[in-house]
């Protein structure tokens, strides 16, 4: 296990300095600034995600970060995954800025262009797709969210398949009383965008409405653009409908229904695609006595289509993409207080998916289909105990059957044309143990270990394709007979307050990993299981208010992702791709409602491998961004933000340019 001695003697002089949680305490002291002491307590308090119930975020194992989006200015980001960058041990790749489709978000180094290993959570419903574990983080609008909960390290033994890394859950906002915000922007590469809501509160039922309405012109973001490189554009629109009703004793149920359609153009004449999504979820909230009976059920639809041109004058249709995919799936909880001490959770999940691709080519004569279905039950129990105020012991397992079947590959060019897949089933048991123990009243030690597991996507299984890229053309080869990937994660960390002003948080982490699902070749990359992955790292973060108006926060990232088990002997000791070894993250925070608000925060990503021989590389970056936000009278906000302030040129993924110096302004009314 290697730590580089000047980030040990760096980790070391901060740790003798300050010792503290530096990100979720900014926010959480950010939110204190806007708000009221209510609004503080809730916050720093209240989390839903640790537990799978509510709990004090004090009073958890788990690392936890809890980010009050509600109470940022409205300046602050324009994307859900752009408030994830300064999360310590949270890499976030956005690769062309406004104009992407969709982001990728892992935690604790599973690879930073890996989809599905992080667990994405709508008010506790899965949001990453069940055919490639995608999160379309543009469907959530900011101004719809209250907050968003980041739980670090192994999830599975609550939420089953996918928390490999850990639990990320956007909590949506509650309708209340009468409140209406309208707000619009514009900046940069002619990018416009308006949002309307509403919310009503009228006896026992709250309802709250919301649209929205984004287009940029977009940039060129190849590094040496050709004749048929053009912009990237994208136009995309949300509605969302929250209803609830309170039933009294605490009784509820509510309804959720979202719908989002994007229209995007990946740089070329004939290379675009569009994407529609309806979600829709239910939910219900009883108690008898002590004991909590907690209910959701969820559909969701999604259809995208992709136009793919030919190679290599793109100057023609070659075939276009159809993937329709449909999941339904739901959750029963009961919450059972056995005593003051003794709080146990027992729940299940199940959930069904189902995709059919297709592959309409125009250039020649050819047909691909791809099919598949993925059902999924899980049964899963938690015990929390709470030893006077000085320990809580959370112990708990999850056991879960998964089952691939119907899978099948037309496509005229084989022989036989036409392939099924055997069906393939599983079972595995994920259990977790944690423990929070304050050693004083200013320090607290927190430490879990516990097992978490990914079952290959349909993507994984099923779906070949090549690459349009003029940069690098690849082809995408899948493989029906991957195994599930499981890794035993342990973390240990400790958090000091020193002065009420000054906090810091030191956790170390170490994951095991089995079976890695990794695209492995360069022209073509295969789908394989890497036979062992070893992960550690060192999260250091630091958190300073000097006084009322004014938060400082610095962070840093230490993570080793590498292969130390493979049939490929060659591919041994590489680190794994899109994953940076470094990172650091500053910022500050002047609050005054009565003059304007101030953010300043500079990120360094180090340099990070961009193929599986570990024979090129992109180098790092270092990036300011800033924002400014003042109210105007009781009702008007108007903000003003510039990322990548230097107008540095840099990539998140080889051949792809990220955008320049990027400059927004907005106005928000709320009456």
């Amino acid at each position: 296990m290697r730590i580089p001695g000047t980030v040990l003697l760096i980790k070391v002089v901060l740790l003798g300095v300050f010792i503290c949680p530096a990100r979720a305490e900014f926010y959480l002291s950010e939110a204190a600034a806007s708000g009221t002491e209510t609004d503080k307590v809730d916050l720093e308090r209240i989390v839903v995600t640790p537990l799978r119930l509510q709990s004090g975020i004090s009073d958890t194992p788990d690392k936890v970060t809890v980010i009050p989006v509600s109470s940022l200015s409205s300046g602050y980001a324009m994307n859900i995954d752009d408030l994830l960058k300064d999360v310590n041990g949270v890499d976030v790749s956005r690769r062309t800025g406004l104009t992407s489709s969709t982001s990728t978000v892992t935690l604790r180094g599973f690879g930073g262009q890996a989809r599905g290993r992080t667990l994405v959570l709508v008010d506790g419903i899965p949001f990453n797709e069940i055919y490639s574990g995608e999160v379309y983080w543009n469907a959530i609008p900011m101004e719809d969210v209250e907050r968003i909960e980041v739980v670090s390290g192994a999830g599975s033994a609550l939420y089953g398949p996918g928390a490999m890394g850990g639990v990320i859950n956007i909590i949506t906002r509650d309708p209340s009383s009468r409140r209406t915000s309208v707000s619009s922007g514009y900046g940069s590469f002619a990018t416009r965008f308006a949002g309307v809501s509403h919310e009503e509160k009228i006896g026992n039922f709250a309802c709250r409405i919301s649209g929205n309405w984004f287009k940029t012109d977009g940039y060129v973001a190849v590094p040496s653009p050709k004749a048929y490189d053009i912009r990237r554009d994208k136009e995309n629109y949300n509605a969302n409908v929250k209803l609830s009703y309170d039933m009294g004793g605490g009784d509820t149920a509510g309804m959720n229904y979202r719908h989002y359609e994007e229209d995007v153009n990946g740089g070329r004449k004939y290379y675009y695609g569009s994407n529609d999504m309806d979600n829709l979820s239910f939910n219900l909230r009883k108690e008898i006595n002590d004991v909590e009976l907690l209910g959701t059920f969820y559909l969701d639809r999604q259809e995208a289509t992709w136009v793919n041109d030919k190679s290599p004058s793109y100057t023609s249709v070659d075939y276009i993409n159809k993937n329709p995919k449909t999941t339904v799936g739901g959750n029963l909880q009961t919450n059972i207080h056995l005593n003051e001490a003794n709080l146990l959770a027992v729940g299940g999940d199940i959930r069904s998916g189902r995709i059919a691709s297709v592959d309409n080519y125009k250039s020649a004569v050819r047909r691909v289909d791809a099919k598949g279905q993925q059902d999924s039950l899980g049964l899963y129990l938690q015990d929390e105990i709470s030893l006077a105020d000085k320990a809580v012991i959370t112990l708990g397992g999850r056991w879960d059957y998964w089952r691939n079947s119907d899978g099948s590959l037309y496509d005229d060019t084989l022989s036989p044309k036409w392939v099924s897949y055997d069906s393939v089933d599983g079972s595995t048991f994920s259990p977790k143990l944690g423990v929070m123990y304050r050693l004083s009243r200013d320090t607290t030690f927190r430490a879990t270990a516990g097992k978490s597991f990914r079952i290959p996507t349909l993507y994984d299984l099923y779906r070949t394709w090549k690459s349009s890229s003029t940069t690098y053309s690849t082809t995408y080869r899948a493989n029906p007979n991957l195994k599930p990937e499981k890794a035993y994660c342990f973390d240990a960390g400790v958090e000091q307050k020193i002065l009420e002003k000054i906090t810091a948080r030191v956790t170390f982490y170490y994951n095991d990993v089995d079976d890695l699902i990794y695209s492995v070749g360069e022209s073509v990359k295969d789908k394989q299981n890497v036979g062992k992955v070893e992960i550690y790292g060192l999260e250091t973060e630091l958190s300073y208010a000097p006084f009322e108006k004014l938060d400082i926060f610095l962070n840093h990232t230490f993570n080793s992702s590498r292969i130390v088990k493979h049939s490929d002997a060659s591919l041994e000791n590489k680190y794994l791709t899109y994953t940076p070894e470094e990172k650091w993250s500053f910022g500050c925070l002047f609050s005054d409602p009565e003059l304007l608000d101030v953010r300043l925060s500079g990120r360094y990503t180090g340099s990070v491998f961009n193929n599986d021989a570990n024979t090129q590389k992109l180098d790092g970056y270092f990036i300011w961004d800033v924002s400014f936000s003042r109210k105007i009278g009781a009702v008007t906000e108007i903000s003003l933000s510039v990322d990548n302030l230097q107008d540095r040129s840099y990539q998140e993924y080889r051949g792809v340019l990220a955008p320049g110096r990027t400059v927004i302004g907005s106005v928000k009314v709320v009456f």
